[in-house]
């Protein structure tokens, strides 16, 4: 084999070890049946199984970056390892916990829906109030790309934005009961409304457009995997109706296994270590270049 083979070669492996050490998410989703007290766990090809049981009427989901689940349930939030072995992580602070979601620190932001407040809780369970302006039984939660976090307040039809120190401004009014808010990669922000059963897509400057309305019935939580794809968990009839990026309705995901779904999650990404990477390809430069010797 000549250099110019052996460099080519060995360019190609490199960067297929190098685009390759994120693995593909698998877009494992999971759902919180509110109405039996459990987390089903669903594959891409909507195979259900049932994640954990006794998850006393749980209406709140969120993956921190280790795979570990927390579930929000009255008076506290549960996290569970990736195993399914539950456990207490705090229980303070808390007024009817609903929409939860991570910053990019590792904290855990919490919606009192009863409350009207937001609660932050650091890695280690400490708890603080982030923010009590602005809100009106707030219920959904999202991060944007910024830091900014946006709280759908169910009882005002208003969506919040707060920047990442909690200084609240409007971002959307006039809506009908919005109740789950999820991002997609482009920074458009989706806003189930429950009551009249659509879901609005607003562009990053805030113009707002129809995204959805039909396949609904009580819109409670939305999740988008890794393709762009919309799922919207119906808390009236017990689906999970999806649609892709354009909004087309892609019909039912799921039609049985579900109890009342009042919160949605992707599992995330497994990341290898940057140390992984680095002896994966020295290992390969090691072999193609003992190959290159022996031509």
């Amino acid at each position: 084999m000549n250099n110019s083979a052996i460099n080519a070669r060995l360019s190609t492996l490199l960067a297929a070890l190098l685009l390759g050490t994120a693995a593909a998410p698998a877009d494992i989703l999971y759902v919180a049946n509110n109405g039996n007290n459990t987390i089903s766990k669903i594959d891409p090809d909507g195979t259900i199984t049932v994640f954990a049981n006794g998850v006393n009427s749980p209406r709140g989901l969120a993956f921190d970056s280790s795979g570990n689940l927390y579930a929000s349930i009255p008076g506290q939030i549960t996290k569970f390892a990736p195993d399914g072995t539950p456990s207490l992580f705090a229980n303070s602070g808390l007024s009817f916990p609903f929409g939860l979601a991570f910053d990019q620190s590792g904290s855990l932001y919490v919606a009192n829906l009863l409350g009207n407040t937001i609660a932050r809780f650091a890695p280690d369970g400490t708890p603080s109030v982030f923010a009590v302006a602005g809100l009106g039984s707030p219920a959904g939660l999202a991060f944007d790309g910024s830091g900014n976090l946006y709280a759908a307040n169910n009882n005002n039809g208003t969506i919040e934005k707060f920047a990442p120190d909690g200084t609240p401004s409007t971002f959307a009014s006039g809506m009908t009961s919005p109740i789950s808010l999820a991002f997609d990669r482009s920074g458009n922000l989706y806003a189930g409304n429950y009551y009249n059963n659509t879901i609005t897509r607003f562009a990053p400057d805030g113009t707002p457009s129809l995204f959805a309305n039909s396949g609904l019935s009580g819109p409670y939580a939305l999740a988008i995997d890794s393709s762009g794809n919309l799922y919207a968990a119906n808390g009236n009839n017990n689906t999970i109706e999806k649609y892709d990026s354009a909004g087309n309705d892609l019909g039912v995901f799921v039609s049985s296994g579900l109890d009342f779904p009042t919160a949605m999650a992707f599992e995330p990404a497994v990341v290898p270590e940057p140390s992984t990477v680095v002896l994966l390809a020295s290992g390969a430069a090691a072999c193609l270049l003992f190959r290159r010797r022996r031509a």
